[in-house]
């Protein structure tokens, strides 16, 4: 890990329940292979992806059926609000937000919601 990854990015590198919410299951996507990548280094993983049509994941993440530590976003902006909303009921504190998938209006609720923020790449920092 780069010494300048925040602390929080850090305890969220930690944690073994991930749900990375993005075009999951398309190869040839980020998203793949940051499922990938968590899966190698021993994590679980649950795959969203609220576009999804064949049954290989989950719609939502209140679709989710185990308690989850972290959400990693991986899909555009106001999709990742609608889903950090649902998360924020379901008491998810912790988000990842990949290159590309923030907005100020993500962020804001996260500060509001207290939910911990680390923007970054896990493909990079794990």
């Amino acid at each position: 890990t780069s010494s300048a990854m925040s602390s929080a990015g850090k305890q969220m590198l930690q944690l073994k329940r991930w749900a990375v919410i993005g075009d999951v299951l398309n190869q040839a996507k980020p998203a793949s292979a940051v499922v990938a990548k968590l899966e190698q280094a021993g994590k679980t993983v649950y795959k969203v992806n609220p576009r999804d049509s064949t049954g290989s994941c989950y719609r939502s993440i209140q679709d989710v059926p185990d308690t989850v530590d972290v959400i990693d976003l991986i899909i555009n902006s106001r999709t990742g609000f609608e889903q950090m909303k649902l998360a924020a009921e379901l008491n998810i504190n912790k988000v990842f937000i990949q290159p590309g998938a923030e907005s100020q209006e993500l962020l804001d609720f996260c500060a509001v919601s207290g939910i911990a923020v680390h923007q970054g790449c896990v493909l990079r920092e794990l």
